[in-house]
């Protein structure tokens, strides 16, 4: 695998993320998002790591990152394409990949 690219949705899931952190504390946010990008640049070695989603979209899959937040993604001949980055809680049926 070549990279990581993410979609608009999966940046602004990261910026909101940011902007949600960063009200408490900036350094925190920093951190919560290098944690999910040097994550998510994992995934381009062991695409296949994620668990199966099926019931949300075909091929997509799910990666728990170590912070709060889950990668949804699909793979690809040459890259990983993250669509969304969203808090463990969230209600993912409720949310459009």
């Amino acid at each position: 695998m070549a990279g990581v690219v993410f979609t608009q949705s999966a940046q602004t899931d990261l910026l909101e993320a940011w902007l949600f952190i960063a009200e408490e504390n900036q350094t925190a946010a920093d951190r919560t998002l290098d944690a999910i990008e040097l994550q998510a640049q994992a995934l381009s070695t062991q695409p296949l790591i994620g668990r199966a989603r099926p019931e949300l979209a075909e091929g997509v899959r799910s990666w728990p990152t170590s912070t709060p937040y889950i990668l949804y993604y699909l793979t690809g001949n040459d890259s990983v394409t993250i669509l969304r980055v969203l808090h463990h809680a969230r209600d993912i049926q409720s949310v459009s990949l």
